[in-house]
């Protein structure tokens, strides 16, 4: 009776060590609930991203709704009173602060220390996190059907590509702002007169202003325009994924490097989440991320890889943009680009 007593008492013992172990276990998670990002990546980037924050942080449920810059910060304006998510993911630039900056909270992350010269939080809301080169795609036969050559901003005025060239809309699009901030830089400034009478015979020779970024690349690889107005993050991501038939084109005259970020919306309902997920972007993990998905990282961490379809930097002639100025007087060129395309221009 006594021996049995005692193998009875070391099974309860047993089980009790198990369940506190299980306890102790569920009371170790680390941070948990939601994160609802609105976001511009491409959903190659998006994915590669996500997954890496996901491995640091498995509690953590990601949704997000994807839209272009311009719509993503309009709809973030519009729910101001009410947020219906907790970050925007990509798109940002100093220029939207001044009409988008009341609308994010104030974070800088520790990890911000890491980064390189010009990529700084200066703000105190923008987190950035890569460097993304604008540049013109090619599609190589219909090139040598027309027999032009193009490498800069004076051979899309050649007649022979009169509405073969494609862009985004400048003032709704970030990554067409880009080719526009880097017109203008390659030109002498937004308020020469040359880049302006360049922007009038550039709309005069059919440029198409098409629905969404990655349009002028994507439409471009499919054979229905001879050039489009691009980024090369897309590029590469277009070329590693199997898409053959045209070639990214550095503008001769010269290209401009732009930092893009990301930042918590103000009210954020998730807010510590999305303070995780600012770090993780700037981290080593979220560093390698971008290169492996075709975006130039702008910390200091030595990461190995990248897509071998990037272009050596050295190759390449890159200019310094005036983005404070730029970014003071968005609106003025914004207004005097639809002037403009209210006079010459084709949307499609």
């Amino acid at each position: 009776m006594k021996k049995t007593t005692g193998i009875f008492l070391i099974a309860v013992l047993a089980m009790s060590v198990v369940f506190a172990a299980g306890a102790a276990e569920k009371t170790k998670t680390g941070p948990s609930g939601e994160l609802i990002l609105y976001t511009t990546v491409a959903d190659a980037q998006y994915d590669m991203t996500i997954e890496a924050f996901n491995k640091l942080y498995p509690d953590i449920k990601v949704f997000y709704t994807y839209g272009g810059a311009g719509e993503s910060k309009a709809r973030i304006k519009a729910e101001a009173a009410n947020p219906q998510a907790d970050a925007m993911y990509g798109g940002l630039q100093y220029a939207d602060l001044a009409e988008y900056g009341e609308f994010f909270e104030s974070y800088v992350s520790a990890n911000d220390r890491l980064v390189q010269p010009g990529f700084e939080n200066k703000s105190g809301k923008l987190s950035f996190h890569d460097s993304q080169i604008p540049c013109l795609i090619v599609n190589t036969e219909l090139e040598r059907q027309l027999g032009v050559k193009i490498d800069g901003w004076a051979s899309l005025l050649d007649p022979r590509l009169k509405g073969k060239i494609a862009t985004a809309d400048p003032t709704a699009s970030s990554s067409a702002w880009n080719n526009l901030q880097c017109l203008l830089t390659d030109f002498g400034g937004w308020e020469s007169p040359e880049a302006w009478d360049y922007i009038a015979k550039l709309m005069q020779n059919g440029l198409v202003v098409v629905s969404s970024s990655s349009v002028p690349a994507k439409a471009t690889f499919a054979g229905e325009y001879v050039v489009g107005l691009t980024y090369e993050p897309l590029v590469i991501q277009l070329l590693d994924g199997g898409s053959t038939g045209a070639h990214p084109v550095f503008w001769k005259e010269g290209t401009t490097s732009v930092g893009f970020a990301s930042a918590i919306i103000k009210g954020a309902k998730n807010m510590e989440n999305a303070k995780l997920f600012m770090d993780f972007l700037q981290s080593d993990a979220g560093q390698q991320c971008y290169l492996d998905s075709g975006a130039r990282p702008v910390t200091t961490a030595k990461l190995v890889g990248g897509s071998p379809n990037m272009v050596d930097l050295d190759t390449i002639v890159v200019k310094v943009a005036d983005t404070e100025a730029l970014a003071q007087n968005k609106g003025a060129i914004s207004a005097k680009w639809n002037a403009y395309w209210a006079q010459y221009g084709t949307r499609k």
